[in-house]
């Protein structure tokens, strides 16, 4: 199969070299399509958070502050809790997206826990279920509990002959308790997009748009507000 991939590929190319610039592009869109091969039933995207700027704690604060993140409920307004996404062929057949190994919930836990750790605190190893209640609030937990909701999670790929629109969003609802007093001090509902336009689609490419919007998405609670002097008055 791949000497015929080869064989078939060399030949494309000679001619392709002989064609006029105005019909180059729909045979390279053909070779592409050709070499693709059969369509698959789903993709699976690794999400994880990817900095973009750099955070820490404020200065002066010398024991570590522990964090506990509960797990993020997922809040979306959908059926299936599992789709993140879909892929829009040029024929309208949409395939699903969906994160690779874990649920959404996890999906967005992992990357927030990921995102203090490069801040400097120290991230407590269990993620406990949490309703974002005051009256649930362990005392046992690490004293800085932070937890939220997914309200949208969703990348959407528009694949057609010439051009493939990748288009992501992500909102979270983020809270900040203190779990010896019980009681919530911070509150924010971050929200990010990203849109990439490209000649090609891929899985990967897909991966990046979405990792994308909800790194900014988790990097946003931190704005505004100096939430990192709060909690290290807190935990510090």
């Amino acid at each position: 199969m791949e000497n015929f991939k080869a064989s078939c590929t060399s030949g494309m190319k000679r001619r392709y070299s002989r064609l006029a610039p105005g019909c180059k592009i729909w045979s390279m869109v053909f070779i592409v399509a050709l070499l693709a091969g059969c369509t698959p039933f789903l993709y699976s995207v690794d999400m994880k958070y990817v900095p973009t700027r750099t955070f820490s704690k404020a200065p002066g604060v010398a024991r570590p502050i522990v964090v506990t993140v509960a797990a993020f409920q997922d809040r979306r307004k959908i059926e299936d809790k599992m789709l993140i996404g879909r892929v829009i062929k040029a024929d309208g057949k949409r395939i699903p997206v969906l994160p690779k190994y874990v649920k959404p919930s996890n999906a967005v836990t992992a990357p927030v826990k990921e995102f203090f750790r490069l801040a400097g605190y120290r991230v407590a190893t269990e993620s406990p279920a949490w309703d974002l209640q005051e009256s649930s609030i362990n005392k046992e937990w690490e004293p800085i509990l932070v937890g939220g909701s997914i309200d949208e999670l969703d990348i959407t790929c528009q694949d057609s002959l010439t051009i493939t629109k990748y288009t992501a969003k992500v909102k979270l609802t983020i809270y900040f308790a203190d779990t010896l007093k019980g009681k919530i001090f911070h509150k924010v509902t971050t929200e990010s997009s990203v849109s990439l336009d490209h000649i090609l689609f891929s899985e990967e490419r897909t991966e990046q748009q979405l990792n994308a919007a909800l790194s900014d998405a988790i990097e946003k609670m931190f704005e505004g507000r100096d939430v990192a002097n709060i909690i290290n008055g807190i935990g510090g």
